[in-house]
C-alpha cells in the first residue's frame, strides 16, 4: 500500500457537505483534500450525468464540469480559487467523492467518502486509506505517502513520485502521459464501446475501449459499477490461464502486476532470488505466492470444484473470478476451461476496503476447520477447509 495521512474533520462549509481536513500530526490543512470534497458538493445538484451502460460518456451541460475563466459574478467557479487543468472545476478525487450513502450520486461512481460507507462499489473506497496506511492505495489528493513503504509498492520498484489517479504514476489513463488530465483526455466523452456487440464490453484496443479506462485491459463493465451485484449482474473480469510464470497482457491481474510485479510474474521480480509465484515457473504447485491468472477448472476435481456451491457453481461476487471470454457475463462458472480464473481482485479491492491490505474480508477470521461454514472469504475457493 502507499501511504495515508491521518486526517480529521475540522469544519464544515456552506450546507455541511464541504469539509476541511487537518493533519492530526502537523496541524496543516490539506487544501487538495478540501478542494476535492468541496468539489463533490458543488457538483451534487447538477453534475455531469453518465449513461447507464458501457463506458462513462458524460452528458449534460458543459458548465456542470467546466469553467472558461474560473470566474462568475466576482466569485470563483470552483470550490476554491484554485484553477484546474482542462478548464475543469475540480480534480478526479473531487468528482468521485461523496457522503457515506453516496455510491453513484447522479450516476457518477463514488470511490472516496467523507464517512465510512456501509457498502461500496466494486473497487471499494479510499475512505479507510485516509487514516490507515494498509487499507487502501495511497493516492495523492486522498492521503499522504505511506509511512513505512514510501512510494515503493509491495512486490515492485519505487515510483518516481506518489501514486495518482491517472498518468505515469497512476492506474487509469495513458501512462505515457505525465499529466493526469492529459492521460485521460477525451475518455469521458467517448461513446459506449460495446465491443463485439456485447453491452458494456471493452476489448482494450485503446484507452476509451479499455476496462474502466485502465489502458489495454479487457472486460465487461457493470452499468452501475456493482452498486447492485449478484451472480447474474456483475463486472466480468478478463483473465488468462497462464502455463508459465510470465506476465500476460490485457488481464486485470496484469494491470496490478505493472506495479506489484513480483506478486504476478517472475519476469517482473525485483530481486535476483525472487521466483515470482510458482517455484518451478510452470504455474503449478508448490506455490511461493498465491497464484493469479490460474484457472480453477483445471483442478475442478478437487475442493475448488465446489466454488459457488456443489453442483451449482454460481459466480460468487464476494470472491470474483475472471473469464478468458468477454462475450457474456458469467452467472455460473466451472462449466468450461477458462471460466473460473483467479485474479488479484478475487481477494482484494482495487481502491481500498475496511480490511488490511485492501482485502474483501477479514483475513484474521479465516480459521481452518473451525468456522461456521458457508464457504465465505478464503473458503469460497478452499471449500473443504472451513468446517
Amino acid at each position: 500500500m502507499y501511504g495515508l495521512s491521518e486526517l480529521m474533520e475540522s469544519g464544515k462549509n456552506g450546507g455541511g457537505r464541504t469539509m476541511r481536513y487537518t493533519s492530526k500530526t502537523t496541524g496543516s490543512i490539506f487544501t487538495v483534500r478540501k478542494m476535492s470534497v468541496a468539489m463533490a458538493a458543488v457538483l451534487l445538484g447538477a453534475v455531469c450525468l453518465l449513461p447507464k451502460g458501457g463506458n462513462a460518456q458524460v452528458t449534460g451541460q458543459c458548465v456542470n464540469c467546466h469553467t472558461m475563466h474560473n470566474s462568475q459574478g466576482g466569485a470563483s467557479m470552483s470550490a476554491t480559487s484554485t484553477v484546474y487543468r482542462s478548464l475543469t472545476k475540480g480534480d478526479c478525487v473531487g468528482c468521485h467523492t461523496g457522503a457515506a450513502t453516496d455510491l453513484t450520486d447522479n450516476n457518477i461512481p463514488k470511490v472516496n467518502h467523507t464517512a465510512a460507507p456501509a457498502a461500496t462499489l466494486a473497487g471499494g473506497s479510499f475512505f479507510w486509506a485516509q487514516t490507515v496506511d494498509a487499507k487502501g492505495h495511497n493516492v495523492k489528493g486522498v492521503s499522504g505517502v505511506d509511512g513505512v513503504l514510501g512510494n515503493t509498492p509491495p512486490g515492485g520498484a519505487a515510483l518516481g513520485s506518489q501514486l495518482t489517479c491517472a498518468g505515469t504514476t497512476g492506474c487509469h489513463g495513458d501512462r505515457a502521459q505525465g499529466d493526469e488530465y492529459a492521460a485521460l483526455s477525451g475518455s469521458h466523452h467517448a461513446p459506449p464501446q460495446n465491443s463485439g456487440g456485447v453491452a458494456g464490453a471493452v476489448d482494450g484496443s485503446n484507452l476509451v475501449n479499455s476496462y474502466r479506462f485502465l489502458n489495454g485491459t479487457k472486460g465487461i463493465e457493470a452499468a452501475d459499477w456493482e452498486k447492485t451485484v449478484s451472480a447474474a449482474a456483475h463486472n466480468q473480469y478478463y483473465g488468462v490461464a497462464r502455463t508459465t510464470d510470465a506476465a500476460v497482457a490485457q488481464t486485470i491481474s496484469a494491470l496490478c502486476g505493472q506495479c506489484h510485479g513480483a506478486f504476478h510474474a517472475s519476469s517482473a521480480a525485483h530481486a535476483a532470488n525472487d521466483v515470482g509465484i510458482s517455484y518451478s515457473n510452470n504455474m503449478t504447485s508448490p506455490w511461493v505466492r498465491h497464484p493469479t491468472d490460474f484457472d480453477m477448472f483445471t483442478v475442478k476435481a478437487k475442493e475448488y470444484g465446489d466454488y459457488g456451491g456443489s453442483g451449482v457453481n454460481a459466480y460468487v461476487p464476494q470472491a470474483p473470478v475472471a473469464s478468458n471470454s468477454i462475450a457474456a457475463v458469467k452467472s455460473t462458472v466451472l462449466q468450461i476451461a477458462g471460466d473460473a480464473i483467479v485474479t488479484c481482485i478475487s481477494c482484494h479491492r482495487a481502491h481500498g476496503s475496511d480490511q488490511a491490505d485492501l482485502l474483501r474480508w477479514d483475513y484474521t477470521a479465516m480459521n481452518a476447520h473451525a468456522s461456521a461454514g458457508g464457504n465465505v472469504g478464503c473458503f469460497a475457493c478452499h471449500t473443504t477447509k472451513d468446517t
